[in-house]
């Protein structure tokens, strides 16, 4: 793809492939001015031989066309799964008589609590997916993780749910999967060892007095 976002790269890759049809006349040409075969059979075996190394070449091509197409396709598929489990809990956020048919928390939550910590699951889902689709690397996700969980939400979301994530990374057997939540682990205890979170409580400063 980036050969052939290249100009000069694009000139030489139409003009061999244009070239290739008029092959044959050029052949003729040659016979007629020099009246040697034997000379013009080379040239001929030689043009084979060329015709072989493009005919490789565009089989690549299209194979390579069809993995790429192949990727595109898996990827808007997971896009599409993901915003359905998206839609899934922003309504269940928004009415909250629906949070009792996800799977229950681990521990007492109330409901607000319990809303907030959904909350703190989609954006977690969120990079979980940049992660799998390899729009982020482990570098820009520690980073990342390492401001989450600065808050308590995020600890406490973790906390709740991470033996949940293992279980399924694992189950999955995707390599991809478990390394998230190994990042996840990591990142939770480095923020632990580091000291307690900023509470949610003390995320805003007091409203300004109108009085």
């Amino acid at each position: 793809m980036e050969l052939w976002r290249n100009k000069h790269s694009r000139l030489v890759i139409v003009a061999t492939i244009a070239s290739i049809p008029l092959t044959p006349l050029l052949l003729k040409g040659l016979s007629l001015l020099y009246g040697d075969w034997k000379s013009l059979s080379d040239i001929s075996q030689a043009y084979g031989f060329l015709s072989v190394i493009f005919s490789g070449a565009a089989l690549i091509g299209v194979a390579t066309s069809i993995a790429f197409q192949a990727r595109q396709t898996s990827i808007s598929n997971e896009e599409e799964r993901r915003a359905a489990l998206r839609e899934l809990i922003l309504t269940s956020i928004n009415n909250p008589e629906f949070l009792v048919c996800w799977q229950p928390s681990r521990s007492a939550l109330s409901e607000s609590l319990a809303r907030q910590l959904y909350f703190t699951h989609l954006i977690v889902i969120q990079w979980y997916s940049d992660y799998l689709l390899k729009r982020a690397n482990d570098e820009s996700m520690r980073v990342q993780l390492a401001l989450h969980f600065k808050g308590e939400r995020a600890r406490e979301h973790w906390v709740d749910r991470a033996a949940d994530w293992r279980e399924y990374a694992e189950a999955s057997g995707d390599a991809r999967q478990i390394r998230f939540t190994d990042l996840m682990d990591e990142a939770f205890e480095n923020a632990v060892v580091d000291g307690p979170p900023i509470a949610a409580s003390a995320y805003f400063a007091p409203a300004p007095d109108n009085a």
